[in-house]
């Protein structure tokens, strides 16, 4: 068992190099264009194909409902992990990114000594887009998305915008400035149009010339929707598709259903736009959202996770259980909900063996994220079995699944998010079932698709989960003592099943161990005073010239200071034998 048990931990944490295979002009032309949608800090309840007629999605239901429903699809819990791990195809605490956030004044980000997505298709003859968000680091140029490999970026570089003016004020201090880039040049001409619009106009242009020259495309779109803004003015939506939402009474809600419904829209003209220039056949489209949705504290954008425990920035399901779906007419077996556990990380290997893109597997790693193309194409099976959602030693918690099994230890923010957050209020007069399907049944993509009615209603009651109206049993307090739960029969995680297991509560920590040891130390660094967006004309941009001075200049972060008590902190592998 032991010698099984070391066998099954090298394949688990054994890394994939990916290696580009080069090919001529009219054999790159015939490989897939790939779309990635990212919405940010989108709660798994806000698509209405998790059973909620609060918010009419109706272009991202039907691209559900005709694709495959990702069901377990786990992110990291905050923005910056999350996109490291997508972009890199590593775990973030891997590489470095696992605590917290890059706030617009810090003087970090990925590095750059990693390679990231773009890279790898661009070398394969894909031309590479990114429009939105980038929140990777840009306190130098090296660090900005067109000098890591992708051929246009328009959006912005830090956390989040208004959505008018583009303006970003930081919370951690009193700066703020203009964030918005066509490229490296700062892009005045957005200014005064809605961002999820603006976005989508970008989307369809980049789509428009691709459908011209034929070149294979990555198109990555990370939206700003639905994440708030800036804490004066934090959710934002035109009046005329608030006022489509009248019978939400929450308005904060209410907006942020109108923010929902302005990105529902953008999906669903970027499938047109790539129907209208004939590309649709030859795409992948993949729909995520970066991490849980923020009910309540710090950039509260009302999202919900119900019924799932927590929210964004802390262990449980709400912040790292995210919707998400796939969708091209090169899967086989489709409409269809996959249980398989999929991570963020994945996603980097998995496209690549869609588009040709040669992945060898080899003792010495280069990512942490598994193929699982065949499984999604053919639903021939689960290869992932183990899946980190993080591990933050200066927050000092964990959160780790392994066969079906799920342990936490310790939390954010002394547990104050711990909670289950985000049900319909029941005052609220909602749109009932047939009025959903009818929305749903009338968008271009289900016209397009020819949805039947019935498969629709059985994927939806499939891809809903439902923890009835259960009262925890055995209570767990993650800051007391690690908690487990069985998190396919109890997915809202309301009872610790830790004594009752503990040979294998010993046996994750022993794992757990392995997993730190390996892990990087975290990059984050201070706020800095030089990076004031008013010495650079009310624009945020870089304000250093050597990135390699960073480790120099710059202070690190503090050493952990846990909440936890040393007889809950990560064991030594030697206090465990």
């Amino acid at each position: 068992m032991t010698a099984l048990l070391g066998k099954s931990l090298v394949t688990a944490t054994v890394i994939i190099t990916l290696t580009v295979t080069f090919t001529n002009g009219t054999e790159s032309q015939k490989r897939p264009h790939i779309v990635i949608i990212t919405a940010d800090d989108m709660g798994w309840y806000d698509v209405g194909f998790h059973g909620s007629n609060q918010i009419a999605t109706p272009n991202i239901d039907a691209l559900a409902y005709d694709g495959i429903i990702l069901n377990r699809h786990y992110s990291a819990p905050m923005c910056t992990p999350s996109r490291a791990a997508l972009m890199t195809g590593k775990h973030p605490m891997n590489v470095g990114m696992q605590h917290y956030v890059i706030d617009s004044d810090e003087p970090w980000g990925l590095g750059l000594d990693q390679r990231i997505m773009p890279e790898y298709f661009h070398e394969a003859g894909y031309r590479t887009h990114m429009i939105g968000k980038w929140h990777l680091g840009f306190f130098a140029e090296h660090y900005i998305p067109t000098r890591r490999g992708f051929d246009t970026h328009i959006g912005y570089l830090g956390p989040y915008i208004d959505y008018w003016t583009y303006v970003n004020k930081m919370n951690s201090g009193t700066f703020e400035g203009y964030d918005m880039r066509k490229n490296r040049d700062v892009d005045f001409q957005a200014n005064g149009t809605y961002a999820t619009d603006y976005f989508t106009a970008a989307a369809q242009d980049i789509i428009a010339s691709h459908g011209k020259n034929g070149d294979p495309m990555l198109l990555v779109v990370n939206h700003l929707a639905p994440h708030a803004g800036n804490d004066d003015d934090p959710l934002q939506a035109p009046q005329e598709t608030i006022d489509r939402f009248a019978y939400i009474r929450d308005i904060d809600r209410r907006t942020y259903a109108a923010m929902m419904s302005k990105l529902d829209d953008s999906v669903g003209a970027v499938y047109q736009s790539l129907k209208e220039n004939s590309m649709l056949d030859s795409s992948i489209i993949v729909f995520l959202s970066d991490n849980g949705g923020v009910t309540r504290g710090m950039h509260s954008n009302t999202g919900s996770n119900y019924p799932f425990r927590g929210q964004k920035n802390s262990p449980w399901e709400g912040a790292v259980r995210t919707a998400a779906l796939i969708w091209s007419p090169l899967l086989k077996d489709t409409q269809r909900v996959s249980n398989q556990w999929f991570h963020i990380s994945d996603w980097l290997p998995t496209l690549a063996s869609a588009a040709g893109i040669a992945v060898r597997h080899g003792p010495s790693s280069d990512i942490d994220g598994i193929d699982q193309w065949e499984a999604l194409a053919y639903g021939t099976g689960n290869p992932r079995q183990r899946l980190m959602n993080n591990l933050d030693e200066i927050f000092g918690y964990t959160s780790y699944m392994e066969n079906g099994l799920k342990y936490v230890n310790g939390t954010t923010q002394d547990g104050i998010n711990d909670q289950w957050y985000g049900q319909t209020d029941e005052l609220d007069q909602l749109p009932g079932n047939e009025q959903y399907l009818a929305n749903v049944m009338s968008s271009a993509i289900a016209r397009a698709s020819q949805l039947d009615e019935k498969v629709v209603w059985y994927l939806r009651q499939h891809a809903q989960i439902n923890c009835g109206n259960e009262i925890s049993s055995k209570e767990c307090n993650p800051l007391v003592k690690p908690c487990l739960f069985d998190i396919i029969n109890d997915p809202c995680e309301m009872h610790d099943i830790s004594e009752e297991y503990p040979s294998r509560m010993r046996e994750i920590q022993r794992h757990l161990e392995f997993y730190r040891r390996r892990a990087a130390k975290p990059r984050n660094r201070p706020h800095d005073l030089e990076a004031d967006p008013s010495k650079f004309g009310g624009v945020w941009t870089w304000w250093r010239t050597d990135p390699t001075r960073l480790r120099e200049e710059s202070p690190e972060m503090p050493p952990p200071n846990h909440s936890l008590s040393k007889d809950t902190q990560l064991i030594e592998k030697e206090r465990l034998v």
